[in-house]
């Protein structure tokens, strides 16, 4: 094992967790659809998640209340309402970041910085992408442990609003040539189809889009002629913004990174906060979360990272995440991705 590499902990993407900020453009898109269909259903998910309309001017919300609004839309209308709503989405829905990817030269470019900026975008899934055959595939792993009500309506959003905004700036004829999802909504398969434009995969072993390798160097319209890079110093400023922001789940989540697996207890870490355990418990539950998702959050992240950029050893992963014993990893790493630390390293290391 390499000692300089285990010194150097690997930079994790902010999770999506009680108090940290997420795009507000998610909510803002959602609300339109909403009121596009004609109903008062957009009040009744503000009241639900309590937040007012003139909240969603700033760029920013608190990551609890849109999760709120995926389960409560998945719940009542299903997650075929997430694919429609994506439907919806439009390049200027992205704010500076929209401009940036409808510059980009070719579709692989758009990927690129989708992937690098993907904390404007809202980062609830780990990506893994993978060349399989003439097909670009990118799996979408569930490693915040949400649940499935709230995954299914974003997994479904999100493949959606990434097509058709991809659509608007690469030619309406641009599709994926497979999509899995890991629930089941048969009824509806017709239109998620239309919206993909092929064949869609229900009750699949996970979260998945595919296109054709081919369509990577397709070029952007006539029309777009702007550098992509005009934009990109806005777009870093926006990252620095979230960082920045406080939250007490991004403090006790960097914390956790520091610790290099020997991570505090939650009486520790109210402490630190100079509160008792009971009310660091109380405001975790009030944000929508727990100490133990935030260092099961914390520990899947730094073992991705670990197995898909490094050459250390899955026993001595398991060791700098804070795992006694190395079975109990690997059963940790299945119920956190799906996949045993091996098999995902074997399909996705970098090194």
């Amino acid at each position: 094992m390499n000692a300089s590499t285990v010194a150097q902990h690997p930079q994790i993407n902010l999770s999506v967790l009680g108090d940290q900020p997420y795009p507000s453009y998610e909510l803002r898109n959602i609300l339109r659809y909403l009121d596009q269909e004609g109903t008062q259903e957009s009040d009744g998910l503000m009241n639900h998640i309590q937040i007012r309309r003139q909240d969603l001017n700033d760029d920013f919300v608190p990551a609890h209340k849109v999760l709120s609004a995926f389960q409560y839309c998945s719940k009542l209308y299903g997650p075929i309402s997430g694919a429609l709503a994506g439907k919806s989405y439009r390049v200027n829905d992205l704010g500076v970041f929209g401009y940036a990817f409808a510059s980009t030269a070719n579709l692989q470019h758009a990927l690129m910085l989708a992937d690098k900026y993907n904390s404007l975008l809202g980062n609830v899934f780990k990506r893994a992408e993978l060349v399989v055959g003439d097909h670009l595939e990118c799996k979408l792993f569930n490693v915040q442990g949400l649940d499935d009500d709230c995954i299914a309506f974003f997994a479904a959003l999100s493949m959606s609003a990434r097509l058709h905004v991809a659509r608007s700036i690469f030619g309406d004829d641009l599709n994926y040539s497979k999509v899995h999802f890991d629930f089941d909504d048969e009824p509806n398969r017709h239109i998620y189809e239309a919206l993909f434009g092929c064949p869609v995969v229900f009750n699949a072993d996970f979260n998945a889009w595919e296109i054709d390798l081919k369509e990577l160097q397709r070029e952007r319209k006539e029309g777009n002629h702007s550098d992509c890079t005009q934009y990109l110093s806005y777009c870093n400023e926006l990252l620095e913004q979230i960082k920045q922001k406080d939250s007490l789940v991004n403090e006790i989540q960097q914390i956790l990174v520091s610790c290099a697996g020997d991570y505090p207890d939650i009486e520790m870490l109210a402490s630190a906060f100079k509160v008792s355990s009971r009310t660091l418990r109380r405001q975790l539950a009030n944000l929508g979360t727990s100490y133990q998702k935030i260092l099961n959050k914390v520990r899947c992240q730094l073992s991705i990272e670990y197995l898909t950029r490094t050459e250390i050893t899955i026993e001595d992963i398991s060791n700098l995440i804070g795992f006694s014993d190395v079975t109990n990893f690997r059963h940790a790493f299945k119920k956190w991705v799906g996949k045993t630390p091996s098999h995902y390293r074997k399909t996705y290391q970098m090194v």
